[in-house]
């Protein structure tokens, strides 16, 4: 299954389901369940589900959003999938390639969302974030959520990623003048070695090719990141940590409002998990000249 991967550019019909992994996916991760306040996990939708409760559907219509956003600014939306009989690679008797559809399937493996450089999500963009469907889905999570997206959770990467770009004087210490990764996730449905680090990994490597293509040089990519598992991932790649920061959440170690009873090893261990990095992956050095910027 591992050497049967193939990536490609996702279609826009693709992008319900595309979503619906990216819910999936991101159900144990602490922050996510902290931006919604939740006291009791939520629990998983399939491709086939039509009758969500409304705290799911406002949790996907937060992952649509920033989908939607990534095709507002002409990032990339990529997935990587099981090449079988019924989904094969693209050949020249058959170039188009087999779309999901909200489908039962499970072959798609991973989904890397990427935005140029000057496209960071910007909550005062009003046109943007409204058609993006990102104003929406942030109302959506009560004042309490906002606040912990905006200011706690984005103003820690804020402050982190400024401080460590001008500490390796990367960018003129700006983000805005990288390429952000908006999401990179592995399907839990799916089995097998590392598809969303294989599939980010390509996704950045044609991005630097299009862009010496162009004639430009090869920009800067940036992340950020609230499990440990994902640092250790992502450094497999190159990328390197810029910042690190812990949050005092007063959730437990999946982001779940802790209960008056919890014991102080449950709080720990949410000590230890609420945690959040930034990163950075460099171009490699050009060989026939200068150094990259």
């Amino acid at each position: 299954m591992d050497s049967k991967l193939v990536f490609r550019d996702a279609d826009p019909s693709e992008d319900d389901e595309l979503a619906r992994i990216m819910y999936n996916a991101f159900l144990p991760i602490w922050n996510h369940n902290w931006f919604q306040c939740l006291t009791s996990p939520l629990d998983p939708i399939a491709s086939t589900t039509t009758s969500l409760t409304p705290l799911q559907a406002r949790r996907l219509a937060f992952y649509r959003s920033w989908i939607a956003l990534v095709r507002i600014h002409r990032g990339a939306v990529t997935l990587a999938y099981t090449l079988s009989a019924e989904y094969p690679a693209p050949s020249s008797s058959a170039p188009e390639p087999p779309l999901f559809t909200t489908s039962s399937c499970n072959s798609i493996a991973a989904v890397v969302l990427l935005l140029p450089p000057h496209a960071r999500p910007s909550w005062f963009e009003p046109l943007i974030a409204w058609r993006s469907g990102l104003w929406p889905a942030l109302f959506g999570l009560g004042l309490r959520g906002i606040w912990r997206v905006i200011v706690t959770f984005e103003g820690n990467v804020e402050r982190m990623i400024a401080e460590g770009l001008k500490a390796r004087n990367v960018a003129g210490g700006h983000q805005g003048n990288l390429v952000m990764c908006h999401g990179c996730v592995r399907n839990p449905q799916w089995e097998g070695k590392a598809p969303a680090r294989r599939l980010f990994d390509w996704a950045i490597q044609r991005w630097w090719k299009r862009e010496r293509e162009a004639g430009g040089s090869p920009t800067p990519v940036w992340l950020d990141t609230s499990i440990d598992e994902g640092v250790r991932a992502y450094e497999a790649i190159g990328f390197e940590v810029l910042g690190e920061c812990a949050v005092d959440t007063g959730a437990d170690a999946k982001g779940i409002k802790l209960a008056p009873e919890s014991t102080e090893d449950v709080k720990d261990k949410a000590r230890k998990r609420s945690r959040q990095w930034v990163m950075l992956r460099m171009p490699p050095k050009e060989q026939d000249g200068d150094d990259a910027n």
